[in-house]
């Protein structure tokens, strides 16, 4: 099984997201996706926690699988006497861009939402698919 990284890792990302951010300002959600990879094709997982059904969408173009979406503010921080003195979750909208292998049909996608984890299987084609080669026992008299 081969697992595709992406360019940067997640501490350093958070850390970008830390210090980009305005004092009391809401942080943008970005959720972390897992990608492996195996003989049988790509498995993803990604967390989206609180998103149902109807607030992802999906693409695969080539070799570029795109997740987008909304975590929406679930709460309002504004009247009855409330303020916000710490809010760590993000919220917003997030699109997602993984390299996956070429050639992948995007009308094999199969996707489900389970427990706040978005998963995604998208089986390799035959052709892609690695072949055994059977070894057979050559005719004596043919040398």
């Amino acid at each position: 099984m081969t697992t595709v990284m992406e360019q940067f890792p997640p501490w350093l990302r958070d850390v970008n997201r830390l210090f980009g951010q305005e004092s009391g300002a809401v942080a943008g959600f970005v959720p972390p996706a897992d990608v492996l990879i195996d003989d049988e094709g790509v498995h993803v997982y990604m967390d989206v926690p609180g998103l149902g059904r109807g607030d992802v969408e999906i693409e695969l173009d080539s070799d570029v699988l795109t997740v987008r979406g909304e975590r929406a503010f679930p709460y309002s921080t504004e009247g009855e006497g409330r303020a916000a003195q710490r809010i760590e979750r993000g919220f917003g909208r997030f699109e997602r861009s993984l390299r996956v292998p070429r050639g992948l049909d995007p009308e094999t996608v199969e996707a489900a939402l389970r427990d706040g984890v978005l998963q995604l299987r998208i089986p390799k084609p035959a052709s892609q698919q690695p072949k055994k080669i059977e070894i057979r026992e050559l005719d004596p008299a043919a040398h």
